[in-house]
């Protein structure tokens, strides 16, 4: 969600990011010596297309708040420390007022 606030008032906009959840291991076994790590081979193909979408969401939000002056982050998880990543690669870190973690985001 952003929220733009300038000298007409307030504008909110809702951005989707049409992936459900950070996706889990895809298969493998666990290992049955009770000390040993356990080794999942990684799903690259789905990584890359969760890795994609992600890309997509981000660049869709970098892009509604490019011309910001002020840039405060709210959420309840790591995509917070991400957006703030992103934002520093397109040298807009520097707009970023503060970033707080919250429980809850209201839609």
């Amino acid at each position: 969600m952003i929220i733009a606030v300038t000298d007409q008032g307030e504008a909110t906009r809702l951005i989707i990011s049409k992936i459900d959840k950070q996706l889990g291991p895809s298969g493998g076994a666990r290992s049955t010596t009770p000390y040993e790590s356990q080794q999942v081979p990684a799903d690259d193909t789905r990584e890359r297309k969760f890795t994609g979408h992600l890309n997509i969401y981000y660049d869709a939000v970098i892009a509604s708040i490019r011309d910001a002056e002020s840039i405060l982050i709210f959420g309840p998880g790591e995509a917070k420390g991400e957006l703030k990543k992103r934002l520093e690669e397109d040298k807009l870190g520097g707009h970023i007022v503060s970033i707080e973690t919250v429980d809850k985001m209201p839609l």
